[in-house]
């Protein structure tokens, strides 16, 4: 044999060694991935009710803080000329705890509030960095 062919072959050998050898080694398995809006599902279902009370609150409070500081955010009134506070509430409570998405959540206030499409898309980025 022709020292060429010899050291191809060699080569060949090693390297199906090193892979079938490779193969065997376990590797610890891999978690799924959870996206942010399981995760905050998780984190709140652990919750007693009133911690989500207390943590809703905080968040919501954080939100009025944000609101007030951005020049931009043109303020809803809730009031009229329906009463709309509480489905705001429930709205914005739905987006915390994840049982509605960011794009519902925003839809659902285009329903209500055509104009204010920023506004919306500002209370559901604030939310849910809470």
């Amino acid at each position: 044999m022709n020292i060429g062919l010899k050291k191809v072959l060699m080569t060949t050998l090693i390297v199906a060694v090193g892979l079938s050898m490779s193969a065997c080694v376990r590797k610890a398995p891999v978690k799924p991935k959870i996206d942010a809006t399981q995760e905050r599902k998780n984190v709140i279902s652990s919750m007693s009710v009133e911690e989500r009370e207390v943590a809703y609150s905080a968040a919501m409070k954080s939100v009025g803080a944000s609101v007030k500081k951005n020049p931009r955010y043109k303020r809803m009134n809730l009031k009229s000329p329906n009463d709309n506070r509480q489905w705001f509430k429930e709205a914005t409570y739905s987006l915390w705890e994840g049982s509605i998405s960011k794009d519902q959540f925003v839809q659902a206030g285009l329903n209500k509030y055509p104009d204010n499409s920023y506004e919306f898309r500002f209370i559901a980025a604030n939310l849910l960095a809470k």
